[in-house]
């Protein structure tokens, strides 16, 4: 494929479990895609999400490792048996992939928690930027099971790159990505509580919200209204602890009562550091209605004081992340062998966050 633009030619990939890998590639593009050339290699899940936000962009389907949910919990036999294919055929799709990358003659790529796309650059020497949400659990320290397991997880979907960056509203080396139909909107307090809830625990959360009747819920997916400006006039959010929606929520002004799907260790960080936050609390499905109560007695008073030794963005971090990719694209080359590949490990996590301690206390006696 002949590029006749003279731009660079970009490629995004992203992993297609979840719609907040492609909602974060849908709102960098709309800031890039008149500066490059975009090729997007994306799962069949998300493709009409990004073809209904972006029209019709050159796409290319590639696989997707998932999970199998029941009963707000993942089954892990049933989601190895589901994947075990695509470890098999590892590197037949690699091969394909590469193919298809030099067909479209990409110059770069920015992968989002992807295995296949970026390995299948790399090969190439094509320069590889790492930019995801789920990949900041390798600064984790798990100790459970699910917790070991996602680590190791989020290092497969994290190979060595040029450039590595995590999204977070905590600890991450840029906030949050908000999409531009959030950041249209001028937040109200309205007199209803926005519900976010898979299929796989919906019983479980009507069954909870019937015991509250003086509250107004309005419940997604499933409702005809306009989903961004139900979140901003809602009083607050009940849902499963997806970064991408509470990272929204936040930069809304919303308090949040996260309930993190069971086993999926991302969730539970995700939750535990919303806690953290002081603007939303950690819920658990087997508590709903306590967890409930107490977040709707204090509705009125979030946010309280955050911890002190974490770091939190609860605004839009979109432009600096845009600077990243333009400065990751034009300030590097084709890789050549020997070219060095940073691999991010724990022990840059810890020497990050000895360093925010030391600033803390640093400022601590300053103010004494």
């Amino acid at each position: 494929m002949e590029n006749r633009t003279g731009r660079k030619r970009l490629a995004f990939s992203c992993a297609g479990e979840g719609f907040g890998h492609i909602a974060r590639i849908v709102a960098l593009s709309e800031y890039l895609e008149n500066e490059y050339d975009i090729v997007y290699f994306v799962p069949d899940t998300v493709r009409g999400f990004l073809r209904q936000h972006l029209g019709g962009v050159k796409t290319v389907v590639i696989p997707s490792f998932h999970f199998v949910l029941e009963n707000h919990s993942i089954d892990y036999v049933k989601t190895a048996a589901g994947n075990i294919s695509y470890i098999f055929q590892f590197e037949k799709i690699i091969s394909g992939i590469r193919s298809q990358l030099s067909d479209c003659r990409i110059d770069a790529v920015v992968c989002d928690f992807e295995p296949f796309v970026s390995r299948a650059a790399l090969s190439l020497g094509i320069p590889l930027m790492n930019f995801s949400h789920p990949g900041i659990l390798i600064k984790t320290l798990p100790f459970t099971p699910a917790g070991i397991i996602s680590r190791l997880v989020a290092r497969f979907m994290t190979p060595g790159a040029q450039v590595t960056a995590f999204c977070s509203f905590y600890d991450g080396e840029t906030g949050p990505v908000i999409r531009k139909e959030i950041r249209m909107q001028k937040p109200t307090a309205g007199n209803y509580f926005l519900v976010y809830t898979k299929q796989d625990s919906r019983k479980k959360m009507f069954k909870s919200l019937k015991k509250f009747p003086e509250y107004r819920f309005e419940v997604y997916p499933g409702n005809d209204r306009n989903f961004a400006e139900a979140l901003a006039g809602c009083r607050g959010v009940i849902a499963p602890a997806g970064h991408q929606l509470i990272s929204e929520a936040l930069y809304l002004g919303k308090p949040v009562l996260a309930f993190p799907q069971k086993g999926q260790y991302e969730q539970t960080v995700n939750a535990r550091m919303l806690q953290k936050s002081g603007r939303g609390m950690y819920g658990r499905l087997r508590h709903a209605e306590r967890d409930m109560k107490k977040f709707f007695t204090l509705i009125d008073k979030f946010p309280f004081p955050p911890d002190p030794f974490e770091r939190f963005c609860f605004t839009d971090d979109t432009p600096h992340v845009i600077d990243l990719i333009h400065r990751f694209v034009f300030e590097n080359t084709v890789l050549t062998e020997g070219t060095p590949v940073h691999t991010y490990t724990y022990f840059d996590a810890f020497l990050e966050k000895m360093t925010l301690i030391q600033e803390r206390l640093n400022s601590s006696r300053s103010s004494a």
